[in-house]
């Protein structure tokens, strides 16, 4: 199966995202995911976890989330995360992965201007997610094309 991916160019750089559906209960919806291939680890954004409404209440402690400036964002780990990918030909991949969450409840006791910060950051997309889905990255600059292939 291939996954399409868009591959735009903003302020002289090219970006490759990733249009997800989040299948979690209680939390469905569209994500757009920037894929980034120095990140280890998949992020849900603060935006998109508030946009979902995600229930992380529940959820264990994750490590800090860095790289993103001087200090941590903090974050939850979800266990099994339910998403969805549609493929070039209308065919529906679904995944459970554990992925990271933006913990946006921690974010109402900082200062605003580092939860505003926090908020313009975009869901990652991590190779991770590459390797647990197993999913090959396919990025053409010259001719602006990219996907991702699936052996499934």
């Amino acid at each position: 199966m291939i996954f399409e991916l868009e591959l735009i160019d903003t302020f002289g750089a090219e970006r490759v995202f990733l249009n997800l559906i989040s299948r979690q209960p209680h939390s469905f919806g569209k994500i757009r995911a920037l894929v980034d291939t120095g990140s280890p680890n998949t992020i849900i954004s603060a935006k998109d976890c508030y946009l979902l409404n995600l229930p992380i209440t529940g959820a264990e402690k994750g490590e800090p989330i860095t790289g993103f400036g001087k200090g941590g964002i903090p974050s939850k780990k979800m266990r099994k995360f339910s998403l969805a990918l549609k493929s070039s030909d209308n065919k529906i991949k679904d995944l459970n992965i554990p992925i990271n969450v933006v913990d946006i409840t921690a974010l109402k006791s900082m200062p605003e201007e580092y939860s505003n910060h926090v908020y313009s950051i975009p869901t990652i997309i991590g190779m991770d997610f590459l390797r647990l889905a197993n999913l090959k990255l396919v990025v053409d600059i010259p001719n602006k094309k990219a996907y991702l292939e699936s052996a499934d």
